[in-house]
């Protein structure tokens, strides 16, 4: 009983508000009420972002650069500090970082200590590159066509053109390839290219210590084989790992105020922002 009488309590007092919300004076009231929070809403004065002279795209850098920073490393290569370090604070200065030409050198020297090291002739070189270009790079742009080339055969500086590199590229383009002896098993096609894919690995333990863009992009191919040869747990793990050290190389940010300053070259920024959409579309 006591049940029942709260409810019709409670449904008298609803019946009542009901009443009083219907009557037109208090719909009147209502009314006035929401349309004076729209006008407050509309009328409400919206900060010009012009007025204290400051453009959307001078606020964007601000914010950018309140997130990071570049600094230039050992050969002229953009570095990357977040936030979260503290030399994100000193910016457009060097800072010391490891060194990636000794690194690079370590790798290599390691490399040619391998029992069973693949030297391939300039013919196989060639060819291996032809069929890379034509089936792989084609339609997984991560290397810069132009600017590899002009490395490997005119400036051989090795900027664009790192011996990793070229062995990732080599290892990839293998599977392409019928040729036998680039398989460390006549009989058996999932081989090819292993010779050349352990190469790379053992470069890549020494340089991921102080990664350039080149590294970048022999991680995410070294990745590309492994999951060719349907290991794709490895392979996932190599383009991860390709994506943070685009990351650490803020390959994702944008460095064309360096390239107007002439911090950086226009061959360092088409190279960067390949590496950096090539990495993005596999790591999807």
């Amino acid at each position: 009983m006591a049940l029942e009488a709260r409810v019709a309590s409670l449904e008298k007092q609803l019946a009542a508000q009901n009443e009083g919300l219907g009557s037109p004076d208090s719909m009147k009231d209502n009314s006035r009420r929401e349309q004076d929070e729209v006008v407050s809403v509309v009328t409400a004065p919206v900060s010009d972002p012009s007025a204290d002279g400051t453009t959307g795209e001078e606020a964007m850098d601000d914010l950018a650069n309140a997130l990071g920073c570049f600094t230039l490393g050992e050969i002229g290569e953009l570095r990357y500090f977040g936030a979260s370090s503290n030399f994100s604070i000193i910016q457009n200065h060097s800072i010391k970082v490891p060194s990636s030409i000794q690194a690079r050198n370590r790798g290599i020297e390691a490399a040619r200590k391998m029992p069973k090291l693949f030297k391939p002739t300039d013919e196989l070189r060639d060819h291996l590159l032809t069929l890379f270009w034509r089936w792989q790079n084609s339609w997984q742009y991560i290397v810069p066509r132009e600017l590899f080339v002009r490395d490997l055969y005119v400036d051989k500086v090795g900027r664009y053109c790192t011996p990793l590199l070229l062995t990732a590229i080599l290892a990839v383009s293998s599977r392409y390839s019928p040729r036998l002896e680039l398989r460390t098993d006549p009989d058996d096609a999932n081989t090819a290219g292993e010779a050349f894919a352990a190469q790379a690995k053992t470069m890549l333990h020494f340089e991921y210590e102080a990664p350039t863009t080149s590294t970048v992009q022999a991680t995410a191919l070294l990745g590309l084989y492994w999951a060719s040869i349907d290991n794709e747990g490895l392979g996932f793990m190599f383009i991860g790992m390709a994506s943070r050290m685009a990351m650490n190389l803020g390959l994702h940010s944008d460095c064309s105020p360096y390239a107007a300053k002439g911090l950086v070259s226009d061959d360092d920024v088409e190279a960067r922002n390949v590496t950096f959409w090539g990495i993005y579309v596999l790591d999807k």
